[in-house]
This record gives structure tokens, sequence and C-alpha cells, in this order.
């Protein structure tokens, strides 16, 4: 059986009984932490392409080294106690996602090595002393998100020019910046002539209350932050009501699971799990963590889905199909 059809079908099972499993793999070869913020069938992508790329370098999972993920199903409150699992386990080094996996590990330990896959800025965090020299035991890889939010509102215009008012739905336990992103967003939308509107949403519930929010601020579009639960666990609900209000829609970055998405523009994610891959087989070769300078997105990606513009009744203009990366018929 596949890896990623395996995952999906465990499901939430992946965290009921990871202990349980450990008795039963082969002992004396290293083993690699992965904590992943959302579902098994939605980080399936971002997990074989980590796999994949270190079975390339010669490490096999199974076979010469072992992989155990655990994953937060979207709910920010597990990261603690599956960082402390993880920890308990002794692996040789821990790679996770983002700033709230990221923050969780270095909560639970300073001395295992820490491989991030996609924290914004992570020495405003104070997840490394710089970019350069990230000292510690933590290094990775950053992703994009404030810096291309005015170029997607502005593929958001191409494509509806008559859009006058949008909503932006964010998360805002994911970034400590979020005011300052906002307001950078707000004035590159203003600049447009769009009013755009924060809705916040931190839980399943509050997602709820935030559809009802950008239906009575008659929101004609959709600017959504990718996060765990947005672009994650709860990304099927917020593009069944997109589609629903014929809100076209526009994510930061390709996330795993984001089919479906009108358009999606931002550095490769799947790319990042493959370079995290080559920093964790440089870790097991005895590389320090701080020796690894933290590297920022060289490779970016334009998504447009046309059965997501043809269900919402909307043309995608020729001159963003040239643009794209990815057209998905």
């Amino acid at each position: 059986m596949k890896r990623r059809s395996f995952f999906a079908a465990l499901g939430g099972a992946a965290l009921a009984g990871p202990l349980a499993a450990v008795a039963q793999q082969p002992t004396g070869i290293p083993r690699i932490g992965l904590l992943m913020g959302s579902s098994p069938s939605v980080e399936a992508a971002r997990l074989d392409a980590f796999s994949e790329a270190l079975k390339k370098l010669g490490y096999v999972d199974g076979e010469t080294i072992l992989i155990e993920p655990r994953f937060a199903m979207g709910q920010p409150d597990r990261f603690g106690s599956l960082a402390r699992e993880l920890v308990a386990l002794a692996p040789s080094v821990i790679a996770c996602v983002g700033r709230q996996e990221t923050g969780a590990l270095q909560a639970a330990t300073r001395t295992i090595p820490i491989v991030f896959m996609q924290v914004h800025d992570p020495v405003e965090m104070g997840f490394v002393a710089s970019l350069a020299r990230p000292g510690g035991n933590t290094t990775g890889f950053t992703q994009m998100g404030a810096e291309l939010d005015s170029k997607r509102l502005g593929l958001l215009r191409e494509i509806a020019p008559s859009l006058s008012r949008a909503a932006f739905l964010v998360n805002p336990n994911l970034t400590p910046g979020l005011r300052e992103r906002f307001a950078a967003a707000e004035a590159a939308a203003k600049s447009l002539g769009i009013v755009l509107r924060r809705v916040a949403a931190t839980t399943p519930a509050e997602l709820t209350a935030a559809f009802a929010e950008i239906e009575e601020s008659s929101s004609e579009a959709l600017l959504i932050q990718n996060d765990p639960m947005l672009g994650g666990t709860e990304f099927p609900r917020i593009l069944e009501f997109a589609v629903a209000h014929r809100l076209p829609t526009v994510v930061e970055g390709m996330p795993p699971g984001m089919e479906g998405g009108l358009l999606s523009d931002g550095p490769d994610l799947i790319e990042n799990a493959r370079l995290a891959a080559g920093y964790v087989a440089k870790i097991l070769q005895r590389t320090a963590p701080a020796d690894l300078p933290v590297q920022q997105p060289t490779r970016f990606q334009l998504a447009v889905n046309l059965k997501t513009a043809k269900a919402i009744r909307l043309t995608i203009p020729p001159a963003i199909l040239d643009l794209a990366d990815e057209v998905v018929e």
C-alpha cells in the first residue's frame, strides 16, 4: 500500500496510537520526527515529497531511517503534546512545517536538531539568531506571505475588474505581525480601488461566524491566509462557501490539499519539503543546524483552476493563463 493512501486511511487514528507502533519497528537506525499541522490526507503530498527526497539521498524509510510523523489535525492545542511525544522518542532530528510547530518543538527541546519547512520570518519569531548564522538547534526554510499580498490582490483585480470589496480571511494566532501585514495589504487594496476587510477565524466554529461576516459585508472576493486550518482541514468548507457565493479566491502558496482553489500564488511549498529533507540528511551526516543557513524561497508558483472558475462563472483572462505555472483544466 502506498504511503499516501495509508495515511489518508488512518485519518485521525494516526494520533491515537503512535507509540504502540514503535515496538513493531526495527531498532538501531535513526529516527526522524516530523510534526505537521494538518491532517494525514492534507499533508500526504508534503510527506511524500519529504520522504522521496530522503530516499534519493540514500535514507529509506523503514530501512535506513524511521520517519515518525505526527499530525495536529488543524488544532493548535495539539502541538505541545505532539512535540513532547516526538522528543521522548529521542530522534536524531525533527522536521516540521510552520511557526506553531517550530515554537512547540523549541519549547520541548533545545538539543535535538529542528528543521522547519516554511516559517515566514524566523528571526522575528526568535527561532534563529540570523538567517546566515542561525545558532542553536534550529534552521530551515522561509516562505513569503505578506510580501506577495499586493500581487495577489492585483491578480484578483485582473480576473474581476469590477471588484470593489474583498475579505482577507486570516488566523490571528498564526502570525504575530498580522496587524502590520493587514495594514500593508489594506493599503495595496486601496490603491486598486478595493475596500479590504479583515475576517478572523481560529477554530472551525469561528469559521462559521466568519462566513456570516463575509456575507454581511457583501465581499466580492476572498484572499485566504495559508495555515493548517484555513489552507488545510477546513479548506473544503471555504471552497464550498466561495463557490456557493461565486467568490473568486486567491491563496498564498500552493499548500498540499489546495486542489480546487481558484488561484494560488507564492513559494512552492512542496519544494520546501524536499529542501528540508536535504538539511535533515546533512544533520544525519553530523552537520550542526547552527552551521546551516536559513534559506529563502527561490521557486514560486502561480496556479489557476479553470474548473473552479467555471463553477463560479468566471472567465480567466488569457494574460493570467499565460503567466500561470500550472493550469487545472
